[in-house]
């Protein structure tokens, strides 16, 4: 209404069209017309019977699924998330499976399902009711608000990847007014406190086939345009590899058409590397060091032909740290605390950190970029100034509330895979303090 009032143009869908495919369900209808691969899953379920049909149908199909989620569909960022973990409280399981190996092929046909079914069915509505737990309990403190909440406004029912390593990724797109769809930006998921909950990402990713993903973003990005949506928009999957068949799946899992966090921190993370993100290899490439120009007299070397190559970088980024006792502390103190401790961002090799200041009103919030030129580096440096600034803004009888310890845990389990993967690093031995005060001596030398 704003933007009509002053005649300004708007880069994004029309409010109906973004809420209508933004909503869980409607995010399954472009990901169906796009072709791509999803969870098994269920959608626009409005009342109990159809939940418990649908509900009793995914099990059956899925017997090796342990969890199922429940979405809302008006809700985002996991507030409207419910889990159960079905068929470790299912009493016919075993019996299920065995019939499921009788069949053998046969399986996959309806009418197999029909005796496994009807078990399953009488047992749903029971599990439910004493096992489903939503995921955000200040906002849905118990089983029934959420289900109340979910019958009202509709939602989805989705299983769970069968297996327990599994990653999430964000891809970031842009479909230009002139139709041109474009892939901006991708970056894996960094979770804490929650696996339904991302606080942070690392770019540019480095879990999936940068192929894979490209095709699978520019097929939804497509069915995305043909709704007449342009704009900046977010396509969130998750990879995991097949325990069955041993292959690397791909699932599209969320949509959401609006400018995201991600995108503004890309902007800012391009704008201090004076750097480019190649999508279609999955680099962050800056420009290398300038050569300090030779001191008078001394012999000057032959140039070179060839320009310097660029050279890689990874970054770590957050827009969701939050930390109550920073609300207590001065800008100025607080920037002088980070240079007393080497906290710095360096402009001549583009690598170092940098700070997002969300609001003064809201000084316990705050926004991370952390660049290294391999990503155990960004990480083990993310850990580090996570763990300096707790450390220095807390008293032993005032900690604060804070997510930066569920990060520090989440970041060392991270940064173990991520070294003992690297080629030619040093192996990480111990826990992340070890890490950690390695990276301080380094920033002391």
């Amino acid at each position: 209404s704003v933007a009509d009032y002053l005649g300004l143009p708007i880069l994004g869908p029309e409010p109906d069209v973004g809420h209508l495919y933004t909503s869980k369900s409607g995010s399954k209808r472009i990901f169906a017309s796009a072709e791509t691969e999803v969870p098994p899953s269920a959608y626009d379920v409005y009342n109990l019977g159809q939940l418990h049909d649908v509900l009793a149908q995914l099990v059956t199909e899925n017997l090796n699924v342990t969890r199922f989620l429940l979405k809302l569909d008006d809700e985002f960022d996991s507030r409207g998330i419910a889990y159960c973990d079905v068929t470790a409280h299912l009493r016919c399981h075993d019996w299920a499976l065995k019939q499921a190996r009788r069949y053998g092929e046969k399986w996959k046909k309806k009418w197999a399902h029909e005796p496994a079914f009807h078990k399953i069915h009488e047992e749903i509505a029971g599990i439910l009711s004493k096992h489903a737990t939503p995921v955000d309990t200040a906002r849905f403190p118990t089983w029934a608000t959420f289900l109340n909440n979910f019958l009202s406004k509709g939602g989805v029912v989705e299983a769970c990847p069968p297996s327990e390593s599994v990653t999430a990724l964000s891809v970031d797109m842009l479909i230009e007014p002139s139709g041109e769809v474009k892939v901006i930006c991708q970056g894996d998921q960094i979770h804490a406190d929650s696996p339904y909950h991302s606080w942070g990402v690392s770019v540019p990713q480095s879990s999936v086939d940068p192929a894979t993903l490209n095709d699978a973003s520019m097929r939804i990005g497509k069915a995305v345009h043909a709704r007449g949506v342009i704009g900046y928009f977010t396509v969130d999957f998750i990879t995991f590899i097949d325990p069955e068949s041993s292959e690397q799946k791909l699932w599209a899992v969320d949509l959401n058409l609006y400018y995201s966090d991600h995108i503004a921190m890309r902007q800012l993370l391009l704008y201090v590397t004076n750097g480019s993100l190649d999508t279609d290899r999955c680099l962050l490439e800056v420009s290398p060091p300038a050569v300090a120009p030779p001191k008078p007299g001394a012999r000057r070397k032959p140039k070179d032909t060839e320009p310097p190559k660029p050279v890689q970088r990874y970054a770590v980024m957050s827009s969701r740290l939050w930390h109550t006792n920073l609300a207590i502390i001065h800008y100025s103190v607080f920037f002088q605390m980070c240079r007393a401790h080497g906290i710095g961002y360096d402009i001549k090799e583009r690598q170092g950190t940098v700070f997002t200041l969300v609001d003064n009103a809201k000084r316990e919030f705050l926004g991370m970029i952390c660049l290294h030129e391999n990503l155990s580096g960004s990480l083990a440096m993310f850990a580090r100034n996570l763990s300096v600034i707790h450390q220095e803004i807390s008293a032993p009888n005032m900690q604060g509330e804070t997510n930066f310890k569920d990060a520090i845990a989440d970041l060392e389990q991270i940064l173990g895979t991520t070294v003992y993967n690297e080629e030619n690093k040093d192996v990480i031995e111990g826990n992340l303090s070890t890490t950690i005060n390695r990276q301080v001596v380094l920033h002391e030398t």
